[in-house]
């Protein structure tokens, strides 16, 4: 089992929308909320068939983006996955004999 939580924004129910994703992924199946607050939230899931071909084979961001269309095509929900930060890496400073 692999859990994945993005930020989004919902980008066609009105103005644009800050959201979190929330997914579990597991071997043949997987299970997405869509939230945006207490009241405002929906549910998506997949089962693996022969038409969709399933997803275990899918690298993580391909298999966000197969969440991504079934959440619009089964629910009416567009977003757009926000940029994760990333985390500069610390260099150590040399003092070169200061203190």
């Amino acid at each position: 089992m692999q859990e994945y939580e993005r930020p989004i924004t919902i980008v066609n129910q009105g103005l644009p929308a800050k959201a979190a994703l929330k997914v579990i992924r597991l071997p043949t199946s997987w299970y997405a909320v869509i939230w945006e607050s207490r009241e405002r939230y929906a549910a998506v899931s997949q089962d693996r068939t022969d038409m969709n071909g399933g997803h275990e084979h899918m690298a993580d961001e391909e298999f966000l983006s197969r969440v991504q269309l079934v959440a619009s095509f089964v629910q009416g929900i567009d977003f757009l996955f926000d940029p994760v930060p990333s985390h500069p890496v610390k260099k150590r400073r040399q003092n070169n004999g200061l203190r």
